[in-house]
């Protein structure tokens, strides 16, 4: 990897001070306000090749789990759902299981209730048979692995979520 040298170029202490390399200028503000990177220094960091929306969501914890406490989608990228709602039945979807690599939980948050909460992947299985998790009691979830094709397998079953 080739090394970048930097000379700072000015500095004023009401907008900020400017670094200069041989590619363009990065000027980052003093006082909070906005940092600004060119595409010409973003281009020149060897070896990245995830998106933003990746780094976003690999660095972002609270866009890791989502709580649903009605019937909905499941955002691409969550780690782990809560379904919570103690009467009514919460009927959450994943389109596609390879959207939720690695590790993912899912559980029943309910304070009380047997509402009979669905986890169903439309894409992908839970363990290689099984695309729809039933959690029907409070405490309940799902400790799951999906491997790179959505292919689920169990690591942890707690209580009993029922899997069809």
């Amino acid at each position: 990897m080739a090394k970048v040298l930097f000379r700072l170029d000015t500095v004023d202490s009401t907008s900020g001070f400017r670094i200069r390399d041989n590619s363009g200028t990065i000027e980052i503000s003093l006082d909070g306000g906005t940092t600004w990177i060119s595409g010409i220094e973003i281009a020149a960091i060897d070896g990245i090749t995830a998106t933003a929306s990746e780094i976003n969501n690999a660095a972002d914890v609270s866009a890791r789990v989502q709580e649903l406490t009605a019937t909905a989608a499941v955002t691409a990228g969550v780690q782990a759902v809560e379904l919570n709602h103690a009467s009514t039945v919460v009927a959450a979807t994943i389109a596609d299981s390879t959207n939720h690599q690695g590790l993912f939980v899912v559980k029943n948050t309910s304070a009380s209730g047997t509402a009979a909460h669905t986890l169903t992947l439309t894409a992908g299985t839970f363990n290689g048979t099984n695309n729809v998790a039933t959690l029907n009691a409070p405490g309940e979830a799902l400790v799951v692995y999906f491997d790179s094709a959505g292919n689920g397998v169990v690591l942890e079953n707690i209580g009993t979520v029922g899997l069809a």
